[in-house]
C-alpha cells in the first residue's frame, strides 16, 4: 500500500515521534540535553520557530512553525542525527525511531492553543509530576524558569500569553478525545498542486435536511472539494448513485 502524501505546506505543525516499539530514547540527562541542542541547530538551519515542546521517555512532541516547504527535511535531521547519538553513546545498532514521525497540519489559533496545552500537560497526564512546573524537559518550565533551552522559543506564539496567563490555561484539565475531533476535521486536499483546507465540514451541507435540495447541496460539497465517496458514505448513497448524479451535474441537469 502506498504511504500517505505527507503535507508539507507553509505552516504550524504538530510533530511526534516514538521511540521503535515504544522503548525509551532518553536514558538518562545528557540525552535530553543533545535533543535539545539539535532542536536548536533544526531552527537555526531550517528557519524554524519552536512554539512549545515536550521530551517524554519515550517519545517527543514539538509544536513549530515553518516559512519553506520544508518540514520534512527538517524533522529528518532531528530525528537522523539523534539516532546516531544515541546509537554510538549506547552502542546499539538499527532503527531508534518507530516508523515516519508523524505531522499534523495546524488551521488555526483555535487549533493551535489546544496543541500547545495538549503538549505541555503531557507529564501531568501520565502522571509523571503532580505539578505542571515540576517537568523540566518542556517549553514551560523552559519558560518559566528561563532555564538552559529557554533560547528555544524565541519567537513563540505562546507569549502572546503572559506567564501567568499560560499557566493557568495548561494547568486546566481538558477533554481526553479533544485531539480526536480536531484532527478529522479540516480535511486537507491536494488541488492543481496545492493544499487546499476545508474548513467546512461535509454535513454542514446538509444541515437541514439531506432531503431538501439534496442533488444542489451534494454539488456544492463536491465542488468545494470533498470526493464522491466521501459524500456517498455520509448519505447513505452506493457509489454509483453518487457517481449518476455527479455526472447529471456536470451536464447543468441538477434539480
Amino acid at each position: 500500500m502506498a504511504r500517505k502524501e505527507r503535507i508539507t505546506e507553509v505552516g504550524q505543525y504538530h510533530i511526534i515521534n516514538r521511540g521503535v516499539e515504544r522503548r525509551d530514547i532518553f536514558l538518562e540527562l545528557d540525552d535530553y540535553e543533545k535533543f535539545f541542542d539539535l532542536m536548536m541547530e533544526m531552527k537555526k538551519k531550517f528557519h524554524i520557530v519552536l512554539h512549545s515542546f515536550c521530551l517524554m521517555t519515550n517519545h517527543y512532541h514539538i509544536l513549530l512553525e515553518t516559512f519553506k516547504p520544508n518540514i520534512s527535511e527538517a524533522i529528518k535531521y532531528l530525528n537522523s542525527n539523534y539516532s546516531i547519538y544515541f546509537n554510538k553513546k549506547y552502542r546499539r545498532f538499527g532503527h531508534l525511531w518507530q516508523g515516519r514521525f508523524h505531522s499534523y497540519y495546524l488551521y488555526d489559533d483555535i487549533h493551535f492553543w489546544i496543541v500547545a496545552k495538549y503538549i505541555e500537560r503531557n507529564p501531568i497526564e501520565a502522571k509523571m509530576v503532580i505539578d505542571i512546573e515540576k517537568y523540566q524537559y518542556q517549553s514551560f518550565f523552559q519558560w518559566k524558569y528561563q532555564f538552559k533551552y529557554y533560547k528555544l522559543l524565541e519567537n513563540s506564539m505562546i507569549f502572546n500569553m503572559t506567564l501567568k496567563e499560560y499557566e493557568e490555561f495548561i494547568s486546566s484539565e481538558m477533554a481526553t478525545d479533544i485531539l480526536e475531533d480536531i484532527y478529522i476535521s479540516p480535511k486537507f486536499i491536494k488541488k492543481d498542486g496545492k493544499l487546499k483546507i476545508l474548513y467546512k465540514r461535509l454535513e454542514t451541507f446538509f444541515e437541514e435536511d439531506r432531503d431538501i435540495n439534496r442533488n444542489e447541496n451534494i454539488k456544492k460539497a463536491y465542488e468545494y472539494g470533498y470526493k464522491k465517496s466521501e459524500i456517498a458514505l455520509f448519505l447513505g448513497l452506493s457509489n454509483s448513485a453518487m457517481a449518476k448524479i455527479v455526472k447529471i451535474n456536470s451536464l447543468g441537469s441538477l434539480n
